[in-house]
């Protein structure tokens, strides 16, 4: 079953095809991970979480919702094939996107 939902301005849930809930915060990501986006490992039953650097330039931070949100759609794709496939969505949709 597809989902969405909104909860205020700093985050978001829905679910993958698989019906896995997930709720995306815009946040940094833990201190200890050096990453600007994060997607927790799904959870049986469960809601995981996918956080998302705000500070960021308006290129990476789409590019990190991408990247995050195909790691929730693909878990278990390793993460060459999710980085280039971020990369290359993220530059056709400022290509051709509004």
């Amino acid at each position: 079953m597809y989902t969405i939902s909104m909860s205020g301005d700093k985050s978001f849930k829905f679910a993958n095809s698989e019906g896995q809930k997930y709720e995306i915060k815009i946040r940094k990501p833990r201190k200890e991970v050096r990453a600007d986006g994060l997607c927790y490992p799904p959870e049986d039953g469960g809601c995981a979480k996918i956080s998302i650097n705000p500070h960021q330039d308006d290129d990476d931070y789409n590019e990190t919702i991408v990247h995050e949100l195909s790691h929730a759609f693909f878990w278990g794709t390793s993460e060459d094939k999710i980085t280039y496939f971020a990369k290359t969505l993220s530059k056709i949709l400022k290509k051709f996107g509004s």
